[in-house]
């Protein structure tokens, strides 16, 4: 027969794990991208990571400076547009 830990145990289990997730910091703007005319900000979210907001999308960059955040956005943009080419 199996036997399932105490209802407690895994309801407390489950709380530290829903604790952990709420804990993380408000994202810090530290500059902004410039893309086909539109300034987009780009945040820090954690140190060494950041990312650039686009329509409400998190894009996250591949290094934490502006340069590089402009690339992950390149990339992810001919990602969405690949996508809507396919219908």
């Amino acid at each position: 027969m199996i036997r399932l830990a105490a209802p407690a145990a895994l309801l407390a289990t489950l709380l530290a794990g829903l604790a952990a997730c709420t804990d993380a910091p408000a994202p810090t703007p530290v500059g902004e991208v410039t893309f086909n005319g539109r300034a987009l900000p780009v945040e820090a979210t954690a140190p060494g990571r950041w990312r650039v907001m686009v329509d409400g999308v998190p894009v996250p960059c591949s290094r934490p400076d502006e340069r590089a955040c402009y690339w992950s956005l390149r990339a992810w943009q001919q990602s969405q547009a690949l996508l809507d080419d396919l219908g």
